[in-house]
């Protein structure tokens, strides 16, 4: 059985953009190639909509609605509802964010780290990202897939695919095939039809043909028994009361 799917794929030629995410020069790779891409243009930004296969024939089509893709959730506790949006706040996440896509990488990356220090999912995928093409740090894939794993660990749907890439490319780790069909399985099980969930199974194949049946039975298994686990964001009375250094307009 194919467990369903998730991550910020690049764009395969002749097909539609996925996931709605904007790419900067150069051109995004080929599917497979680089499963990163610049974050939105809006910090815990909306889920984007998904391409119906229609799409691929040129017919006209009205794009899927889905919050499969949403990283950052309300997570509840007790029934009670614990959300980012003051930390957020504090944590200057949109000046990360605009800082970022100016190319002010090292003026981004010490805001997305505070936050992702304390469990902010889509800080932690922005860590991975910055880690992976050395953006505002030294190139470090072993810190780049710490921080992946974390954000998918707890359900972000654009962390998977990457995770899942590194594991495949054995980059900042041993190579894990296993972990690798889990991953994408893990994303692809997590999207309705969609030319984005094609592109994930695809992956997920590619990565299946280099195992044997036991260990994709296994792979198959991890993914049917994963469970995300989201951090509960914390009280910001009880973080250090310099934790989030004053902002300058």
């Amino acid at each position: 059985m194919v467990l369903a799917a998730v991550p910020a794929l690049a764009q395969q030629a002749g097909t539609p953009q996925p996931l709605g995410l904007q790419q900067t020069a150069p051109a995004a790779p080929a599917v497979g190639e680089t499963p990163l891409a610049p974050p939105a243009q809006q910090f815990a930004a909306p889920p984007p909509d998904l391409t119906p296969q229609a799409a691929l024939t040129g017919a006209p089509v009205t794009p899927i609605k889905t919050e499969a893709t949403l990283c950052v959730r309300t997570v509840y506790v007790d029934g009670e509802p614990h959300r980012w949006d003051a930390l957020q706040k504090l944590g200057n996440a949109q000046g990360g964010l605009d800082a970022y896509m100016v190319g002010d990488y090292a003026g981004a990356f010490p805001i997305f780290e505070r936050l992702a220090k304390i469990g902010h999912p889509e800080a932690e995928r922005l860590l991975g990202i910055a880690y992976y093409l050395g953006q505002g740090v030294p190139q470090d894939y072993a810190r780049s897939l710490y921080w992946f794993e974390k954000a998918s660990n707890q359900g972000c749907w654009t962390a998977y695919a990457a995770t899942a890439t590194l594991y495949r490319d054995g980059k900042g780790t041993a190579l894990d095939l296993g972990k690798a069909y889990m991953w994408f399985n893990v994303a692809a099980a997590r999207l309705p039809d969609s030319v984005e969930r094609d592109a994930l199974i695809q992956e997920r194949e590619k990565v299946a043909a280099l195992m044997t049946p036991g260990q994709v039975e296994a792979a198959q298994k991890r993914s049917l028994a994963f469970q995300a686990k989201p951090v509960v964001p914390p009280d910001p009375a009880d973080l250090p009361v310099d934790y989030f250094p004053p902002t300058t307009n």
